[in-house]
């Protein structure tokens, strides 16, 4: 028979799961921003706009390595171990504040990321259609 702490651990794998492979979506989310890139190499007449296009495609890909980061460091942090994650977190990065993240407000901010990751791409793609019309 299933117990209660049985729904919970499958829960938390679960969600786990599904968070891993959200982040995952880093490669997709680059692919979108290549036609822009490719445009500001090949076709883009040197300017302004060439130089704001190739940013935006700087800032996303910076995005999408965040992703990538995230989605291999919860390949590592579990409940178990995520106060030794946060001091060594804290070791690489240098910020005092990833010592006492629970797991759930790092979860939270890997999914913020990913929104703001996908908003980048969205407004990437609005101004390099704009600039093409």
């Amino acid at each position: 028979m299933a117990t209660e702490s049985d729904n919970v651990t499958n829960s938390e794998a679960l969600q786990h799961g599904l968070l891993r492979h959200t982040l995952a979506s880093w490669r997709f989310i680059l692919l979108f921003s290549l036609p822009p890139m490719v445009w500001v190499l090949f076709v883009a007449p040197s300017g302004v706009l060439r130089a704001i296009i190739a940013l935006l495609c700087a800032v996303v890909w910076f995005s999408c390595w965040r992703l990538w980061l995230d989605e291999r460091y919860f390949s590592l942090i579990n409940t178990q171990n995520n106060e030794l994650a946060g001091s060594a977190l804290c070791f690489i990065w240098r910020r005092e504040l990833l010592k006492t993240l629970t797991l759930a407000e790092r979860q939270s901010g890997a999914l913020q990321q990913c929104r703001k990751t996908l908003f980048l791409v969205v407004v990437l793609w609005a101004v390099w259609l704009a600039l093409l019309m």
